[in-house]
């Protein structure tokens, strides 16, 4: 009997166009009606988080930016928050003028980007699908470096942005040296970095000691590097077909990709299993 579901939403729980299936939904709220916990976990921030799957009635914990907040939210109670501690974000902020990288910051559960960089991703590099993600969801600032210093002491999460693949692999050496935060991925323009706490499996192994359930009741669906520890930690631990090999590899199970309502496919079949 499974007692909690915990869904990644971009790449797993959602199809590439961003929607939520019919089909999808029915299964969770049909799972939601037996008394399962269903649990978002997403790299999101809480602010970013699509309204068409937080209207799923019943959908009562979101883990976000990648295990920096739980949150409960018929309360808005945050269960758990580990912001990044000052001296660390002092550290990444030299790095950000060392090599002139674009990043974003993330503040009370909302992100904030360059004016720029909001106005035309794809000049960054992006693709134009990207486009409208950023523009809803992104707040623009002018100055983005004096904004960061000012709310230094209450930052949420950093965001490295780059599509060069030689200044990413640099990058991440870098932020090696920096002890103190965690450093994970969902696309491959981003490097996503917290405080060290964060990870979305130390957070759903909080929420299940805090729900009073076992691992062995818990299900987890991924499909990207920062879905690892969380398909780890679940006793079902689920990728998606359209995930990496490496991803697929450390899954119990590998299902149909996010575009065949994969997770809804696995559900209904463990359902009549049990």
């Amino acid at each position: 009997m499974l007692r909690m579901i915990a869904l990644d939403l971009d790449g797993t729980l959602l199809r590439s166009d961003k929607t939520l299936s019919a089909r999808t939904r029915q299964v969770l709220e049909s799972y939601i009606a037996k008394g399962t916990h269903v649990v978002v976990a997403s790299g999101r921030s809480y602010d970013s988080l699509p309204q068409e799957v937080l209207s799923v009635s019943g959908i009562d914990y979101a883990i976000t930016s990648n295990g920096v907040v739980i949150c409960h939210r018929p309360t808005g109670e945050k269960l758990f928050y580990s912001p990044l501690k000052p001296a660390c974000t002092q550290q990444l902020l030299s790095l950000i003028q060392t090599h002139h990288a674009e990043f974003e910051v993330f503040l009370d559960g909302v992100p904030y980007a360059d004016a720029a960089f909001v106005a035309h991703p794809t000049a960054y590099g992006l693709p134009d699908a990207a486009t409208q993600y950023i523009q809803s969801t992104r707040k623009p600032i002018k100055n983005l470096l004096s904004f960061t210093q000012e709310h230094i002491q209450e930052l949420d999460c950093l965001d490295f942005i780059t599509i060069d693949q030689q200044k990413r692999k640099l990058l991440s050496q870098q932020l090696e040296q920096i002890s103190g935060i965690y450093v994970t991925s969902s696309v491959p323009h981003l490097l996503e970095i917290s405080d060290a706490s964060a990870g979305k499996g130390p957070a759903l192994r909080r929420l299940a000691q805090y729900l009073n359930i076992p691992r062995e009741q818990i299900a987890a669906f991924g499909n990207e590097e920062n879905d690892l520890d969380m398909i780890e930690f679940a006793g079902v631990g689920v990728a998606v077909a359209n995930s990496p090999a490496h991803v697929r590899d450390c899954a119990n199970f590998v299902t149909g990709s996010n575009d065949e309502d994969g997770v809804a496919d696995f559900l209904e079949r463990y359902l009549t299993q049990q």
